[in-house]
């Protein structure tokens, strides 16, 4: 949401996050605002839609180390919403994901109502009228980590697939936390140290989440694939495919979130995999665990890899939230969030954390392996 109650579609809601505004003259608008992220930010709601649209876009480096794509850090233009509803309309998609984040924030401290603001915008696109018979159609996916968005939602659209963010590690789902999702979801997602927990990069073990989720009838998208070779687990031979390869045939997870479409859609018109005995050792499945063992077996003084700490179960009084508070609009002066203290600039992101001398032993044990 901007400062002047328009709804935009941004990666996050810290514009240090995906544009240039710290060398921009909004700069001195840093704060801490705490409902949101205890770091220091320059935030979507501190500005409006024309000052954020003289902004620059600026790629995300998900990892501190690794650059994505210098040649193109600045390119692309920034959509409101109803605009981005406008150009998907007749573009070659099977549908589109609004994610919907701080929707009680927005109400309760800048009187926003962003339930009603992304549904007037559906409306006023024409997507609550589609045919579904048509070729045109979309599927609308609304995504949020907030029970009470989605209550909400499920009670005003009917068209409208609703998918429940989980907290991340969850080491399992109790059956009336399931049922009670199934209420007002109709899709989960999960993200991968949740599906495979890892320590220090090397898989310990597999969950039943997602197999207990599906049992209830609820689809399962498990999220963030990435390609950079840091991404996945050591055990899939840091190879973005190898991941994506295991999440089909170990998980039969039905759907992916990643931020290189290409490659999982590479993945899907592979052959490799349907090679019966022929199937490369690439292709087959990864025997879970079995590295974080060998790895353990070979240190002389045992024990090697840090132990994992138990991974909560989620419960229904995790899920269950109020509803959502009245949005009443709220003066400049009067706002919480604009009255937030400035503190300064953001520091940089923590270095990726796994050590290298693990994923140097590692090769060396998947090589005496082979």
């Amino acid at each position: 949401m901007t400062k002047d109650g328009i709804p935009i579609c941004m990666s996050s809601i810290n514009l240090y996050d995906s544009t240039d505004v710290q060398n921009s003259k909004f700069s001195s608008l840093a704060s801490v605002v705490p409902e949101i992220q205890t770091k220091p930010g320059i935030f979507t709601f501190n500005l409006t839609w024309e000052e954020i649209s003289t902004l620059r876009p600026k790629i995300t480096h998900p990892y501190h180390d690794f650059v994505r794509n210098p040649r193109y850090a600045n390119q692309g233009k920034f959509f409101k919403l109803s605009d981005f509803l406008t150009y998907a309309k007749d573009k070659d998609l099977s549908g589109i994901m609004i994610i919907m984040k701080n929707a009680a924030f927005m109400a309760k401290s800048l009187g926003f109502d962003v339930v009603d603001l992304v549904t007037t915008a559906l409306s006023n696109a024409g997507y609550d009228n589609m045919d579904p018979t048509t070729k045109n159609n979309k599927e609308i996916m609304i995504q949020s980590k907030d029970s009470a968005v989605l209550v909400k939602l499920k009670q005003r659209l009917t068209q409208c697939k609703l998918v429940y963010s989980l907290p991340l590690k969850v080491g399992d789902v109790s059956d009336s936390c399931v049922a009670d999702i199934k209420k007002f979801a109709d899709a989960v997602i999960v993200d991968r140290e949740s599906v495979f927990a890892e320590s220090k990069g090397f898989i310990i073990r597999k969950s039943k989440v997602v197999e207990d989720v599906q049992s209830a009838g609820l689809a399962v998208y498990v999220e963030v694939f990435r390609n950079e070779y840091v991404s996945p687990p050591v055990d899939f031979f840091a190879d973005g495919t190898v991941e994506i390869n295991n999440y089909v045939q170990l998980v039969h997870v039905d759907g992916f979130i990643t931020d290189f479409p290409k490659t999982v859609r590479r993945y899907k018109m592979n052959t490799c995999t349907r090679q019966g005995d022929g199937t490369s050792t690439s292709m087959k499945q990864v025997p879970i665990g079995d590295l974080a063992q060998l790895l353990d077996a070979e240190c002389s003084t045992g024990g090697m890899l840090p132990a994992l700490a138990p991974m909560p179960v989620l419960n229904s009084s995790d899920v269950i939230e109020p509803p959502l508070p009245a949005a009443e609009p709220k003066s400049a002066a009067g706002s919480s969030a604009t009255n937030a203290c400035v503190v300064g600039v953001l520091a940089p992101p923590p270095l990726f954390s796994s050590s290298r001398e693990y994923v140097l032993l590692a090769t060396l044990l998947l090589l005496q392996m082979l």
